[in-house]
């Protein structure tokens, strides 16, 4: 019985662990999403003052 329940929590154990690092890389890819976002709406702002002062 002891052995069993071992297995099981270590078996959880492993499982937090998978999702902790799922939620890590969701995490990173939204930021990465964000920084993305605002570089485009920098890129386009640069774009329109350029094409304005021409």
């Amino acid at each position: 019985m002891g052995k069993r329940k071992r297995r099981i929590e270590e078996k959880e154990e492993e499982l937090l662990s998978e999702q902790l690092k799922k939620t890590k890389i969701e995490i990173y890819e939204c930021w990465t999403h964000i920084v993305i976002s605002i570089v485009t709406m920098l890129i386009a702002v640069v774009t329109a003052v350029l094409t304005w002062f021409k």
